[in-house]
């Protein structure tokens, strides 16, 4: 048995089944019995630094709980997130991050026995999965999770702080159909036994974000004057996604005729569902007037490329406003318009160009449109 002094407790080291353990006494209780710390370890060196750690924390008042694991500081800090009033779309993606990517593999360790190592080689494993962008935000989990419980004096350091974010795999880049490609998908969306037709013709001749066409109302469309009005998004308390996006469009003469014929369809849909319809107002919606989610859209947008003949696995329903943008840009129309009419706000793009009213309406898409798509 070793006696050891750490700090100003005096205590011992003693052999213990397959390595050692150390108490150290703290002195005596309210009751007045002997309080005294523990900590085991495979060597004595690792006994005594487990020890000093044990008295530093105490010193700064930090209520070591062994019982304390790295999954439920994450529930506590996920919690409190949900309380933040962050989107329920960004809880969401933390949610899943955690349950998917951070508690199954490290969740089990105890807080305290959490290491750098440990960190560092968890985030290296996960970076063959997950993008750089995934990867920072599940990492970011972590830290914020252990820095809450350090808040509340349940650590005594982070280490999580202690480790770079590595690099993830590469991102989908994406792309845009090309000329032919657009005008196959226009054809076959146009026809009269596709629901959601309507909704991919005006996606790629008006450029709008898909969370811009999820939220349109029929009293935002004004088709006499073949003009649509962007003013919400299907984004956190409705807003767009920035100032610039609040914007008036002039869209070409295909997207009018295929909003009228997907009124005059959505109408027969609503006399049929009767009180069982549920009138939001929506351009686009399921038969029974319920809004789409994402995943509708995909699903939907997946069975008109594959009609098309092109590949559903290749294509996703934001491209089709990379393609607005890329058939413009081929037809000689200049940045600073393309800018104004997919709503960009960024100085990158357009560093001189500031647009904060509805009015005049952009016809110059609308315009542009008919001339290239003509003989479609």
């Amino acid at each position: 048995m070793a006696k050891i002094l750490i700090g100003t407790h005096e205590g011992s080291i003693y052999e213990e089944g397959d390595g050692y353990t150390g108490a150290l006494s703290l002195g005596f209780g309210p009751d007045g019995k002997r309080k005294r710390l523990k900590r085991k370890g495979r060597t004595k060196a690792e006994v005594k630094n487990k020890l000093r750690e044990a008295v530093e924390e105490l010193d700064r008042g930090v209520k070591t709980d062994r019982n304390y694991f790295v999954r439920d500081a994450v529930e506590d800090w996920l919690t409190a997130f949900a309380r933040s009033g962050k989107s329920p779309k960004t809880q969401e993606v933390y949610r899943s991050l955690a349950d998917h990517q951070l508690i199954p593999f490290i969740g089990r360790t105890r807080l305290k026995e959490l290491t750098a190592d440990d960190v560092e080689k968890w985030l290296n494993g996960r970076a063959e999965h997950l993008t750089s962008s995934s990867l920072s935000i599940v990492h970011s989990i972590l830290k914020r999770s252990i820095r809450r419980a350090e808040r509340h004096d349940r650590i005594g350091r982070n280490v999580a702080e202690l480790v770079d974010t590595p690099d993830g795999k590469p991102a989908r880049k994406s792309r845009s159909l090309s000329l032919q490609q657009a005008r196959a998908l226009l054809e076959e969306a146009g026809k009269p036994g596709h629901r959601f037709g309507a909704y991919v013709v005006l996606a790629i001749l008006s450029g709008l974000r898909t969370e811009e066409l999820r939220t349109l109302r029929w009293s935002d469309v004004d088709l006499d004057r073949a003009t649509v009005y962007v003013l919400r998004a299907d984004r956190h308390k409705g807003e767009t996604k920035t100032t610039l996006s609040r914007r008036g469009l002039g869209i070409a003469d295909m997207a009018v005729d295929a909003l009228r014929a997907h009124r005059t369809r959505q109408a027969a849909e609503k006399l049929k569902a009767g009180e069982a319809y549920q009138d939001n107002g929506l351009v686009f919606c399921h038969e029974d007037g319920r809004p789409y989610t994402a995943q509708h859209v995909r699903h939907r947008f997946r069975k008109i490329l594959k009609a098309a003949g092109l590949d559903p696995a290749e294509w996703c329903p934001r491209e089709l406003r990379h393609t607005f943008v890329s058939i413009m840009s081929d037809h000689d129309v200049p940045i600073e318009k393309i800018s104004i009419l997919v709503g960009h706000s960024s100085t990158k793009i357009t560093e001189t160009v500031y647009r904060h009213q509805l009015r005049p309406e952009i016809r110059d898409g609308a315009e542009h449109m008919n001339d290239i798509f003509k003989s479609a």
